[in-house]
C-alpha cells in the first residue's frame, strides 16, 4: 500500500478575470481557539477605539481553516483621529498578550487600518484593501468585505514585500541579536524564512498569475522559476516552519539570504519602482 501524501498547500480562488477572490471560510467554521483570539481583539479594540471602531477581522491562515497563526485587522471609521502609528503600542502589546493567553493558535499579529488606508484616493494600490479583500472574515461590526472587489495580481501588488525585504531582514538580525530566550529566536527566525519566501513569490507573482499565501507552494514556485536557488529557498522554508533556536544559525541565515536576494529584489525595483516609492498606481 502506498504512502498517503496530504496537499498541504492551496491556490487561492480567482474569477474569470483571473483576479483574487476571498478565500476566507465562514466565521461558523473557523477553529474555535483562533475565533476566541479574535473575539478578544475586538472587544480590546472596542475598548481602546469606541465609537471610532467599524469593524474587526480575521485573517491568516485559521481564516481559511489551517494551522499556522490569526491576523486580526481593525477598521476605523471614516475620520477617525487615530491613525495606524498611535496604535502600533497597542497593537504589539495586544498581539503579545494573546500569545500568551493562546499558544496553540501559532503566530498572532494585529493591525490598525484607517479608512483611507484602505479606501485610498491617489489611485494608489492598497495594502489593507488587498488583505481585507483576498482572506478576512468578519468578526464584529460591519462587513465590508462585500464591498471591496476582487483583486488583481500586478506591479503594485508585488512591491510591499519585495520593497520591504531588506527592512525586514535587518529587523530580524537586530531582534536576533538582542534576543535573550530561545523562544524570541525563534520569533524571530520564522519572520526572516517569511521575508525570504514572500519576497520570492513577489518577484514570480505578475509572471505566474496566481496567488496563495501557503508557505510550501510559494517555495515549490520560486524554485520552479529559479531553479539554481532550490536549495536556498528550501532553508527559508525550513527557518520559517521549523525555526532555529541558535541565534548564531539564524543570523548566518539571514545574511546568506540577503546576499542572494537583495540583487533579485534590488532588479526588480530598479526596473518597476526605482524611486522606491512605498505604494504603486494600482
Amino acid at each position: 500500500m502506498g504512502h498517503t501524501v496530504r496537499l498541504r498547500g492551496a491556490f487561492w480562488p480567482q474569477d474569470h478575470w483571473g483576479r483574487v477572490t476571498n478565500a476566507a471560510i465562514a466565521r461558523e467554521q473557523i477553529a474555535q481557539p483562533a475565533l476566541e483570539a479574535a473575539d478578544e481583539v475586538a472587544d480590546a479594540a472596542l475598548e481602546r477605539f469606541g465609537e471610532q471602531l467599524h469593524s474587526v477581522y480575521l485573517s491568516g491562515p485559521a481564516a481559511r481553516g489551517r494551522p499556522g497563526g490569526v491576523a486580526v485587522f481593525v477598521l476605523l471609521r471614516m475620520g477617525a483621529a487615530h491613525t495606524r502609528s498611535k496604535a502600533d503600542g497597542w497593537e504589539h502589546a495586544i498581539a503579545a498578550q494573546l500569545r500568551r493567553r493562546h499558544p496553540r493558535v501559532g503566530r498572532i499579529a494585529i493591525a490598525v487600518f484607517s479608512w483611507k488606508d484602505v479606501f485610498t484616493t491617489d489611485g494608489a494600490f492598497s495594502p489593507a484593501r488587498f488583505r481585507l479583500a483576498v482572506n478576512s472574515v468578519c468578526v464584529a461590526g460591519r462587513n465590508m468585505t462585500r464591498m471591496l472587489a476582487p483583486q488583481r495580481l500586478d506591479a503594485a501588488v508585488m512591491n510591499g514585500d519585495i520593497l520591504n525585504f531588506r527592512s525586514r531582514m535587518l529587523n530580524a538580525a537586530g531582534r536576533l541579536g538582542a534576543a535573550k530566550s530561545p523562544d524570541r529566536v525563534r520569533a524571530a527566525a520564522m519572520d526572516a524564512g517569511h521575508a525570504v519566501l514572500a519576497a520570492g513569490f513577489a518577484l514570480i507573482l505578475e509572471r505566474e498569475q496566481t496567488y496563495t499565501e501557503d508557505l510550501d507552494l510559494r517555495r515549490d514556485m520560486f524554485a520552479l522559476n529559479y531553479p539554481n536557488r532550490t536549495r536556498d529557498v528550501e532553508q527559508a522554508y525550513t527557518m520559517a516552519t521549523r525555526p532555529s533556536p541558535d541565534a548564531m544559525k539564524a543570523l548566518v541565515f539571514v545574511d546568506a539570504a540577503c546576499r542572494w536576494m537583495t540583487p533579485l529584489t534590488d532588479a526588480w525595483l530598479n526596473a518597476n519602482n526605482p524611486q522606491r516609492a512605498d505604494r504603486l498606481k494600482a
